[in-house]
């Protein structure tokens, strides 16, 4: 059986439910998506649990102490005072070594329990002027 429509009575599809129920899948998909920044932006390696696939023999890494004073310290000789914020010396330790060994050569930071995080900032800026390229950190217990 055929019904038929008057030109007056045409069918409409309601758009607004359609248009709310698009606005929330949407809005569910940016929820759900994860933003993250890879280690590879932050300019240095920072350590993980998976094993390499290739082990080379790196040289022996490079202690950077920062004492809870501000001292620091690079393999137990010291590079910087508390009122050094450039730290030339370390600079220029840092410097050398990278133009022996290369940019493979490991450098681990190893900041004490107290220390200002604006010193800590001070050896990571000496470490980039320097061209460290292999930067980790030990943490503390």
């Amino acid at each position: 059986m055929r019904v038929n429509l008057d030109e007056d009575q045409k069918l409409d599809i309601p758009m607004g439910p359609m248009i709310d129920c698009v606005f929330l899948l949407l809005l569910y998909f940016m929820v759900a998506s994860q933003i993250r920044i890879q280690e590879i932006y932050l300019g240095m390696n920072l350590p993980s649990s998976a094993v390499s696939e290739q082990k080379k023999a790196l040289p022996a890494e490079l202690t950077i102490a920062i004492l809870d004073s501000g001292n620091v310290l690079c393999n137990q000789l010291p590079v910087g005072g508390t009122d050094d914020r450039n730290l030339q010396d370390l600079r220029s330790k840092l410097s050398k070594v990278i133009d022996l060994f290369g940019e493979d050569q490991p450098v681990v930071v190893h900041p004490q329990p107290q220390v200002r995080h604006q010193r800590i900032i001070d050896v990571l800026n000496a470490c980039a002027a320097s061209g460290v390229k292999n930067l980790s950190f030990f943490a503390n217990q």
